[in-house]
């Protein structure tokens, strides 16, 4: 997945979104430091990691989890800094990884969901009888 800020959905390139997010995650810092609040107090606000919310202030967001994760990091960071969370968590855009079927698991699925084993289509008809 990809995070972005939505404002830059159509003319820019990566590099623009990672200057971007770093900014974002910037001001996010600034506004903490200015409220003399640690890391660790806002960890302990948001039930956020410290190294993630670091890497939100860093624009680090290799360190991060999926882009919708970030996204809801975002709003709660915002949030306990006082800020409109979901105003700020609506800048960043989400945008899902391809999909890729060699990441399927065969063996995480029953023989049934693969299409093997009897169908369940009738299972009404063969209960009906003991009702």
């Amino acid at each position: 997945m990809s995070v972005f800020l939505k404002s830059s959905v159509e003319t820019s390139t990566s590099e623009d979104d990672c200057k971007q997010l770093i900014t974002l995650g910037g001001h996010l810092k600034t506004i903490r430091t200015r409220q003399g609040l640690s890391l660790k107090q806002v960890a302990q606000r948001t039930h956020i990691q410290p190294n993630q919310l670091r890497a939100i202030e860093t624009g680090n967001w290799a360190k991060l989890p999926e882009a919708v994760y970030v996204k809801g990091f975002v709003k709660r960071y915002a949030q306990a800094l006082g800020l409109d969370g979901a105003a700020i968590a609506d800048t960043v855009c989400v945008e899902p990884a391809a999909f890729n079927p060699q990441w399927v698991n065969r063996s995480d699925f029953s023989a049934r969901e693969l299409g093997a084993g009897p169908s369940l289509v009738n299972w009404w008809a063969k209960l009906t009888p003991l009702v």
